[in-house]
């Protein structure tokens, strides 16, 4: 059975999200689809590519995902093959959010011919992929695939600063600090670290959400191995000032 995910800022009042999945299930009943989010704000690529990368991987090899989010007036679609995954999208630099890379094996489709509703156009794409269609065949190989640049993680002797990527719904701050990164330094130092987090100093890390106190701020590695911080039965944005895009500073001693 093919798997087909979908990932929309286009909310679940109207009848979008239904219009695409029903262009796939007419033709093939026997394709999955699997929504990953429609509530993804709207033309924010950076919010789309959170959400994806911190799950595509975990569908099976081979599992084909249209992304409908952009930003611009760029109609391009661009199927891209990345981890032996299929990704259907506009060339918006989208990508390049998901997983940063020199090059990518991407073809520009040929013939879109919805162009009011270009996913039902992606949705024809997804349905030749499931039916086995080499997918060179679909449009034509492009180097021309636009990207954005990542902020980077920052690592020196006796510190890290990094970047709040992600404010999720609960108020937790998911940063680009991963476990192997802190490890690192950490290994380079005596052990003890100073999170410097909105005026608030964390030096511990915990295993769980419920390792500290209600109301109490916390810092983690999540699923991902990513540092998150939060609160406690509250919401860490709102009470540290803390958006998206702000810097956070790990100093080791």
């Amino acid at each position: 059975m093919s798997i087909i995910t979908f990932i929309s800022d286009f909310g679940l009042k109207d009848h979008y999200v239904s219009s695409v999945k029903a262009s796939i299930i007419k033709y093939n009943q026997n394709i999955k689809i699997v929504d990953i989010s429609h509530n993804i704000r709207k033309y924010d690529i950076s919010h789309a590519a959170h959400v994806f990368k911190n799950v595509y991987e975990e569908f099976p090899s081979g599992s084909i995902h249209i992304i409908s989010v952009k930003h611009d007036n760029n109609d391009d679609i661009i199927l891209f093959q990345l981890n032996n995954h299929f990704i259907i999208t506009y060339n918006s630099g989208i990508i390049s959010l998901i997983e940063p890379k020199e090059s990518y094996n991407a073809i520009l489709i040929d013939g879109n011919k919805h162009k009011t509703f270009s996913e039902k156009f992606m949705a024809e794409i997804a349905l030749k992929l499931a039916s086995g269609i080499n997918y060179t065949t679909l449009g034509s190989p492009t180097k021309d695939v636009r990207k954005f640049l990542n902020k980077e993680t920052s690592l020196s002797r006796n510190q890290i600063i990094g970047y709040v990527l992600r404010i999720d719904d609960f108020g937790n701050l998911v940063t680009n600090i991963s476990l192997s990164d802190f490890n690192k330094v950490l290994s380079q130092n005596t052990g003890s670290f100073e999170i410097n987090v909105g005026g608030e100093i964390i030096n511990s890390i915990s295993n769980a959400y419920s390792d500290v106190g209600i109301a109490d701020i916390f810092a983690l590695f999540n699923y991902n191995q990513i540092l998150e911080i939060g609160m406690n039965k509250g919401n860490a944005s709102d009470l540290l000032g803390i958006r998206e895009h702000d810097s956070i500073k790990i100093t080791f001693l």
